[in-house]
């Protein structure tokens, strides 16, 4: 089993220790940002939120929406989405209303439409018409730099095109074979030492500090090694998925892109307060005395959706089918496709098991210990190979793989 693990080592080492150092220096630039409650502009905490709402063309949340004042209490939603809509046609009497919505921004209450192509914001105190550099603008763009989209960028290997994707999952592969066989060796060592000499601790001196904290590293950390490990696999194996999926398909589908694409539909005058009470009853339901940031209301992908922007701590957006009330999802029928196998609800879902966020600042530091544990056990495996190789070499034996 040993040789297994050594061979292993050798074989992925290089990669592993890359795959662990990048994916160290995202969880460290999140905590930075997290730990130092960095303002929701700072380039690493908007990276942090970037798609956790779904696509650009999907999400609603914007970064001043974190620190934005609610609608008060008592608030008439129903006028001031008529009042935007009529805003907007009066702007463009020719284009289709396709997005109206209401926000609190900058001490006043805004209404945000597009019609037909062209996004218009308004003043709904005094009717006028405001700059359009101060239109929500989502998520940041693809080219957005920062410490953790640089760390991102290298430790799913972007620079290599979409097949980059696949050595992310060679990796799993190769940590899952070194965490079977380290482990399986640790229980084989204990149980010897138990049959033989009585020993029961879990924790013995056998050579020098770096393999008994290896050793020790290794048996507390590896719950949570495990969690990384496996959550880290099953998001490759997606990425992989959805590379496979453009290449089976000749490339990414005909038609409008379902990450930025238009699957906008007119809404009609008539549908927009009985839309505006049915998402409002909805949220009530789901979040009971719980004020509101934003109201957005739509068609995508043929669905009547009322969009809400809580007032929670975590700044919530939440989807309603404005015709039924039901809640929905980042992934539906009839929503356009990605690429991705487990849909785009999954994909994200996945990257907050993986970087511990899905438990909160517990899941966070835990995640981060983790990571710290992964770094020593590669650094003191490293330096463990060397040292025995190194004693092997000085009696005549060279051979980089033994017993």
């Amino acid at each position: 089993m040993m040789r297994w693990h050594r061979l292993c080592a050798i074989i992925a080492g290089v990669l592993l220790l890359y795959l662990v150092i990048t994916g160290t220096g995202i969880q460290l630039a999140d905590m930075r940002a997290l730990v130092t409650h960095a303002s929701d502009t700072d380039p690493d905490k908007l990276m942090m939120r970037q798609h956790i709402y779904g696509t650009p063309n999907f999400a609603v949340v914007s970064a001043p929406d974190y620190t934005a004042a609610p609608f008060p209490e008592g608030f008439d939603f129903p006028a001031a989405i008529l009042k935007a809509a009529e805003l907007g046609r009066a702007a463009a009497p020719d284009a289709d209303l396709r997005l109206v919505e209401v926000r609190t921004a900058n001490g006043k209450f805004e209404g945000h439409v597009q019609m037909g192509a062209q996004h218009l914001l308004f003043d709904l105190g005094t009717g006028g018409a405001l700059a359009p550099e101060l239109l929500p603008r989502g998520d940041p763009p693809r080219d957005f730099h920062s410490t953790r989209s640089t760390f991102k960028y290298l430790h799913r290997f972007n620079y290599l095109g979409q097949i980059g994707t696949t050595l992310n999952a060679l990796g799993g592969i190769a940590f899952s074979i070194l965490i079977f066989t380290g482990l399986t060796q640790y229980f084989r060592l204990y149980k010897a030492r138990v049959t033989k000499v009585g020993r029961r601790s879990l924790l013995w001196n056998a050579g020098d500090w770096w393999r008994n904290f290896h050793r020790w590293t290794a048996l507390f950390a590896s719950i949570l090694i495990i969690w990384l490990t496996v959550s880290g696999f099953a998001l490759s194996l997606d990425n992989v998925g959805a590379f496979v999926s453009n290449i089976s398909q000749g490339g990414p589908p005909a038609g409008p892109s379902p990450f930025d694409g238009d699957f906008s539909s007119p809404l009609k005058d008539a549908e927009l307060t009985p839309m505006t009470g049915s998402t409002l009853l909805a949220f009530q339901r789901k979040m009971p005395g719980i004020a509101v940031k934003v109201l957005r209301l739509r068609y995508f992908a043929g669905y009547p959706q009322g969009v809400v922007v809580a007032a929670d701590p975590d700044t919530t957006q939440l989807v309603f089918n404005a015709a039924t009330g039901a809640q929905m999802s980042m992934t539906e029928k009839g929503y356009p496709k990605v690429p991705f196998p487990a849909g785009w609800e999954w994909h994200q879902r996945l990257k907050q098991i993986h970087r511990g966020d899905i438990a909160g600042m517990p899941g966070r530091w835990l995640d981060t210990l983790g990571a710290l544990a992964l770094l020593y056990l590669s650094i003191s495996g490293v330096l463990m190979y060397y040292q025995l190789w190194s004693r092997r070499k000085r009696a005549g034996r060279v051979a980089l793989i033994w017993k």
